[in-house]
C-alpha cells in the first residue's frame, strides 16, 4: 500500500513542479519513489534487488541512509550530468525529485525518517505519535486520494502550459499570451479572447479572434470579416489565448519578373483551395491608377499603394486577386499558407 502512495505522491509532485505530463519523467518519478525502500527486503523494490537490499538491511536501520537527502544528492549527481549530456535535464530531474518527495512523505509516519543521515536524528511531522500516519491506516487512504487528485491536477495544468502559464492565462497577462502563442502556433490554431474597444470609436470590440501572427508585444488577429492589430485597431483591456484545432502552416515565396501578377496567385489558390493564404511584401505594378485599395478606419491596412509600389502585410489572397487584375508586376511576395482540419475563420 505504501509503495502505491509513494508513487502517487512522487508523480504528483514531479508533474506539478516540473510542469509536465510526459510519461517518461512520470515513470521515472514512480521508479524513484521506490528507491528509498531499498533498505528492506520486504518491500517490492527490495525483493527485486534482493542482494542489495539484504546488504543494506543488515547494516542500516530502516528509513535511514536510503531515505536521506544525501541519497537524493547522490542520485542527482549521477543522473543530472547524464541528462545534461542528452539534452534532457528536466526528464532526469524527475529521479532525484521523486526520491526526495517519497522520502519526505515518510516524515508523516509513526517512525519518521533520518532525513539528514548520517545525523541520527529522526524527522517526524508531529511530536504526538498518535497523530502520525499509520501504514495501511485510514490516514494513508486520505493521503493517497489527495495525491491522485494532485496528480490529475498536475497533468491538466501541464497540458495548459503549467501553473505559471495557467495563472497568467486566467489573469489575461500579455507575456503569458505571447508564450502560449509561440509554443502552439506552429501546430495549432491559437485564438485570442479579447475584452477591449475599437480605437476608431471606442465601442466594444469584445470577441474571439483567430491570431494570425505576433507583432512584437501585440497580435495580428481576424474575426473572419477583417484583420486587426491589437494596440492599433483594437485597444485591449484583457486578452486570453485559447489553443484550437491542429493546423499546417507553411510559407512560399512568389517572385515576379515583369509578369502577369494574377497567374501565380491563382495557381497558389488552386493548389491550396481550402487554406487561408495571406500575402506580405512589395511589388511594382505597371498601371497603379487601376489599383483600388479601400481604407477602413476599423480594420488594419493590409495593403497600401505608393506611386507604383503595392506593399502588403497579411493581405488576404482573395483581395489581392481582385486588386491586381490585368497588372504586370515586379518584386517578391511571401505567402503564408494555413491549412486546418477544424473550424476556422475563413476570409469572406
Amino acid at each position: 500500500m505504501m509503495a502505491i502512495t509513494h508513487a502517487c505522491i512522487a508523480t504528483a509532485g514531479v508533474s506539478l513542479i516540473l510542469g509536465t505530463a510526459d510519461p517518461l519523467p512520470l515513470a521515472l518519478a514512480v521508479l524513484a519513489s521506490q528507491l528509498p525502500d531499498l533498505d528492506t527486503t520486504t518491500s517490492i523494490v527490495g525483493q527485486v534487488c534482493f542482494p542489495l537490499s539484504s546488504w543494506l538491511e543488515d547494516r542500516f536501520p530502516h528509513r535511514s541512509v536510503t531515505h536521506s537527502l544525501l541519497a537524493t544528492a547522490a542520485i542527482a549527481a549521477v543522473v543530472l550530468p547524464l541528462g545534461a549530456a542528452l539534452g534532457a535535464v528536466k526528464t532526469a530531474a524527475a529521479l532525484p525529485l521523486g526520491h526526495a518527495l517519497a522520502s519526505f512523505s515518510d516524515c508523516f509516519t509513526k517512525q519518521g525518517v533520518q532525513l539528514f543521515w548520517p545525523e541520527p536524528a529522526w524527522c517526524v511531522s508531529v511530536s504526538n505519535p498518535r497523530r502520525r500516519l499509520r501504514t495501511g491506516g485510514p490516514g494513508e487512504y486520505w493521503v493517497l486520494a489527495t495525491a491522485i487528485a494532485l496528480l490529475l491536477g498536475g497533468i491538466w495544468l501541464a497540458g495548459s502550459g503549467g501553473i505559471t502559464q495557467s495563472v497568467g492565462q486566467n489573469l489575461g497577462l500579455r507575456n503569458t499570451a505571447l508564450q502560449t502563442y509561440n509554443q502552439a502556433a506552429a501546430t495549432n490554431q491559437v485564438y485570442a479572447n479579447i475584452q477591449g474597444v475599437w480605437a476608431s470609436d471606442r465601442t466594444r470590440a469584445d470577441g474571439r479572434y483567430l491570431i494570425l501572427d505576433a507583432a512584437g508585444d501585440e497580435f495580428i488577429v481576424t474575426d473572419g470579416d477583417g484583420i486587426y492589430q491589437t494596440g492599433e485597431q483594437i485597444l485591449v483591456d484583457q486578452l486570453k489565448t485559447e489553443i484550437g484545432a491542429p493546423v499546417q502552416t507553411e510559407t512560399q515565396t512568389l517572385t515576379f519578373d515583369d509578369q502577369d501578377a494574377i497567374a501565380p496567385l491563382q495557381q497558389l489558390q488552386a493548389l491550396y483551395p481550402d487554406a487561408d493564404i495571406y500575402l506580405s511584401g512589395s511589388i511594382t505594378v505597371d498601371f497603379p491608377e487601376e489599383v483600388t485599395i479601400p481604407v477602413s478606419g476599423r480594420q488594419m491596412q493590409t495593403a497600401a499603394l505608393s506611386d507604383s509600389t503595392v506593399t502588403m502585410a497579411y493581405h488576404p489572397l482573395e483581395l489581392a486577386l481582385l486588386q491586381l487584375r490585368d497588372q504586370y508586376a515586379t518584386g517578391t511576395l511571401s505567402a503564408r499558407i494555413v491549412r486546418s482540419d477544424g473550424a476556422a475563420f475563413h476570409k469572406r
